[in-house]
């Protein structure tokens, strides 16, 4: 089964990390999300910027997780 946003990737934002995004982009909305994948996901993986979210915000995700948000994009960044 694909991975999907509402089952798979919006569990693992917390509301503190929308609320800290919030300048950048609506990391609760699928279309924001899908919009700014590939910016996401080089912060999580450190490769665009600083790794994030910090540690003192709960960060950084572990390995698995940024695997399956990738997988989310090669997939189709299905809703």
């Amino acid at each position: 089964m694909p991975v999907s946003f509402a089952k798979d990737i919006r569990p693992l934002i917390t509301d503190t990390d929308i609320k800290h995004m919030s300048f950048f982009c609506n990391l609760g909305s699928y279309d924001d999300v899908k919009a700014n994948a590939a910016d996401i996901l080089g912060r999580l993986n450190g490769s665009g910027g600083p790794q994030m979210p910090p540690k003192s915000f709960g960060g950084p995700w572990p390995a698995a997780n940024i695997a399956l948000f990738q997988t989310w994009m090669n997939e189709g960044s299905q809703p």
